[in-house]
């Protein structure tokens, strides 16, 4: 070994390192001996492993068991129709018939505050009419005329007018309350299973922003609402109401995903990559 050079020993507690260390203070020499001792408690092979760790890039799959069958769900029961939009079914959880109970009652009285809501405000009354009369103009929900009672079970959502005054197109929007607890104690969100987050995180997004000379920006309009519920699950996606006093409380079907039910943003989102893999050879 060369003077003054640090010198390796393999030591219970790994490599240490040892050996001299300079000062600038000539004095020091005189009353210590100054030295350094490093100790690695990592081998060159696990070092090197790590480092290799490091710059690997893996895809990882952290989904749950529900987010699991979720993925496997939706492509093995969502169909399309003669147009060509998706319907798709709600991923019940394997207690779902148990969990689920009765809600009629109190959706009644959430509808009656809500009445008394609109009675109040002459203006909101009104668009928020108009909004339920848009609801029923564009197909997004239907009138039960007849009940049959062939359903194993039904939910009647909750709903009230939300409004935004800095929304420069929409004032009034529509909310809808999948997180009602039924007389079992659940409510219908707690009833479904919760689905994988499948859009892109702002990272990724950032990096194609980086990745190409030019970037296009879009915004597909009513995006739940292009997506058709399967009508074997529209007795969960009840709603009640009325136009006029002069009528009896009248029953609703909602048609297409609506926001604030669980897999609602799951649907919407994975029913828009679903259509770029079928369509996408066509219309790239």
């Amino acid at each position: 070994m060369a003077d003054n050079l640090p010198f390796l020993v393999d030591s219970l507690f790994g490599w240490v390192v040892t050996g001299s260390a300079s000062t600038t203070n000539p004095a020091q020499l005189q009353s210590i001996n100054p030295s350094i001792v490093a100790v690695s408690m990592l081998t060159l092979e696990e070092s090197m492993e790590r480092l290799w760790k490091t710059e690997e890039l893996t895809v990882n799959n952290n989904y749950s068991i529900d987010e699991c069958y979720c993925e496997d769900f939706y492509p093995s029961t969502t169909t399309r129709d003669e147009s060509g939009r998706y319907i798709v079914r709600l991923p019940r959880k394997p207690d779902f018939d148990a969990m689920l109970g009765e809600f009629k009652t109190c959706a009644l009285r959430c509808f009656a505050q809500l009445e008394r809501r609109l009675d109040s405000d002459e203006t909101l009354k009104e668009e928020y009419h108009k909004l339920i009369t848009e609801y029923l103009s564009l197909g997004h929900m239907r009138l039960v005329e007849t009940d049959d009672g062939n359903h194993s079970h039904t939910f009647y959502v909750p709903h009230h007018p939300v409004l935004k005054e800095d929304n420069m197109t929409t004032k009034i929007r529509v909310v809808f309350n999948g997180s009602a607890r039924t007389s079992t104690g659940f409510s219908p969100n707690e009833t479904l299973c919760v689905d994988p987050v499948v859009k892109d995180d702002l990272l990724s997004i950032v990096l194609r922003f980086l990745t190409y000379p030019e970037a296009v920006v879009g915004d597909i309009e009513k995006i739940y609402k292009q997506t058709l519920h399967h009508p074997d699950d529209l007795a969960l996606l009840r709603i009640l109401f009325r136009f006029s006093k002069d009528v009896t409380v009248q029953t609703y079907e909602l048609l297409t995903v609506t926001y604030g039910l669980a897999p609602s943003s799951f649907l919407a989102t994975r029913t828009l990559q679903q259509l770029a893999n079928d369509e996408g050879s066509h219309t790239p």
